[in-house]
């Protein structure tokens, strides 16, 4: 059974890998701006930016018809339909030749397609091992973050072989760099080839997965009713076996109740039954035997319990999704999130423009790129362990002080390449932390049954960001440049800070 599990959160792992090239969306926009060059000369390179950013808005929003799939059906029917959707997108890339079409295609599509399959794996794979939480959604949104690394020089490799640099052309009086039609037209065979790979390693990855149900166990009322004729017995053995095992169901608030109240509840059952002190002996004899049993493995339970309410810090707390949504707890990771995951997300989107403008040649981007990607795949495991040993709050406050730090300095140090380098991987690592926790702390505060819902509302804060990213790009910072920008969002995260400082995990119930 471990060797399965095993197997299960390495499928889930592969899946991930695949559906985390999103982010290579950033890499190959470059090329794609110049393949629908030549048949529409007006569009401009910070116009197609949008893609990444509708892309993720879409991943985001998406969440919510994966629950309503997992309502119904199995989680791994969500890794089906979002697979068989992100591949055939793709496939379908190589035949479009205008704007609309990407957006609507590799932008709004493909985003609803990988929304679908995301949680799915994700939570399969934290059901595996629900007492490392953290460590298991770090290790598995790694891999999301790991796929850009190999595919963005895998799309460089067969769209640019020669590593050409861009062309200035004027478009609208202003001046804009394309690559030029020899490597523009190798968009559609990219896409094909890359497609063509994803379906190896997705499918390879679907059969690893083992069919898990993700929902928490219910417990039925009728197992716990004693049989007539040997009551006590049952009883007994009933509840050594929950205490037992209750240590490893991460989502059962009665397990202090049970631990605690246990040897009283035999005692109270022995004499409301009647028996005879001969009956009673016996049984107090057997009890005895219990004890020591459990005695024997005291350690290893409060060993076990203690880790278990690490992860879960409101146990006896039940509530359904709407009350979480109306918590404090939901409100101060939602709105922080919405304001410092611009810094991640524009560092992602547009690394690649951002540096064709300081005349960075392609290889040398696409380094950046992938540089990133690993850094922001292998980082993700110890945001994750990092959150395990400690909370959400102190986590979320050393992401924001780095991103604080950056933002505030970059644009001092944008124009050197070994410096625009770290600089664009850390910010991306940082972006990374922002996945990284948002499922394991939505499970901690809320429990498995309604974490899971309350993760597919809180990730929306980061594509509602994206949109407000993009129009403060476009628009309001339009002739202020990426600079300025990056002090703009860096005072957004300033705000985040202040308001994770008064965060807590616990929820204190109304009177």
């Amino acid at each position: 059974m471990v060797n399965r599990k095993i197997f299960t959160c390495i499928g889930c792992g592969m899946t991930h890998f695949i559906l985390g090239t999103i982010y290579c969306t950033g890499n190959i926009t470059p090329y794609i701006a110049s393949y629908i060059r030549l048949k529409d000369d007006s569009i401009t390179m910070a116009s197609m930016t949008i893609v990444f950013y509708i892309c993720t808005f879409a991943y985001t929003i998406s969440f919510q018809i994966s629950n309503l799939i997992q309502k119904r059906y199995r989680p791994k029917i969500c890794i089906y339909t979002g697979a068989a959707l992100y591949i055939s997108v793709v496939y379908v890339a190589a035949a479009l030749q205008n704007r609309i079409a990407v957006i609507v295609i590799y932008g709004v599509v493909l985003g609803i397609a990988a929304g679908i399959a995301y949680p799915g794996a994700l939570m399969i794979a934290i059901a595996c091992y629900p007492e490392k939480k953290g460590l298991i959604a770090g290790m598995v949104v790694g891999c999301f973050a790991l796929g850009a690394f190999f595919f963005n020089f895998i799309a460089t490799g067969i769209a640019n072989p020669e590593n050409k640099k861009p062309v200035e052309f004027m478009v609208n009086g202003v001046k804009e760099k394309f690559f030029e039609k020899d490597v523009a037209e190798n968009v559609p065979k990219m896409f094909l080839i890359l497609a063509s790979i994803y379906l190896v390693i997705i499918s390879i990855g679907i059969l690893l997965i083992e069919n898990i149900d993700i929902k928490p166990p219910v417990n039925n009322p009728a197992t716990n009713q004693p049989q007539e004729g040997s009551r006590l017995e049952k009883t007994k053995t009933i509840d050594y076996h929950n205490v037992k095992n209750l240590s490893y169901k991460d989502n059962d608030p009665n397990f202090s109740k049970e631990h605690t109240h246990f040897h009283s509840n035999l005692h109270s059952e022995a004499h409301s039954e009647g028996m005879s002190d001969e009956e009673h002996s016996e049984e107090h004899s057997e009890e005895h035997n219990e004890e020591c049993k459990i005695e024997e493995n005291k350690d290893e339970k409060k060993t076990e319990y203690k880790r278990v309410q690490t992860l879960m810090v409101n146990p006896e707390l039940d509530l359904n999704v709407y009350q979480a949504l109306m918590t404090r707890q939901f409100h101060q990771i939602f709105w922080p999130y919405l304001l410092s995951g611009m810094t991640g997300l524009f560092a992602a989107a547009s690394f690649k423009t951002i540096g064709i403008k300081y005349s960075f040649d392609d290889e040398f981007l696409t380094i950046v790129g992938s540089v990133a990607s690993i850094m922001n795949g292998t980082m993700r495991p110890l945001w994750g362990l990092f959150f395990d040993k400690t909370s959400f709050r102190i986590v979320y406050l050393v992401i924001l002080s780095l991103q604080i730090a950056l933002c505030f300095t970059f644009p001092s140090v944008n124009k050197f390449q070994p410096s625009f380098l770290i600089w664009i991987v850390i910010l991306t690592v940082c972006s990374g932390g922002h996945f990284t926790i948002l499922a394991p702390t939505s499970v901690r505060i809320y429990q498995r049954g309604t974490g899971s819902k309350v993760y597919s509302f809180l990730i929306i804060s980061m594509g509602v960001s994206c949109l407000i990213v993009y129009f403060i790009q476009v628009y309001a910072a339009k002739d202020l440049g990426p600079s300025t920008f990056y002090y703009i969002i860096g005072g957004f995260s300033c705000v985040s800070l202040i308001s994770t400082i008064f965060f807590s995990e616990i929820i204190k119930k109304n009177n």
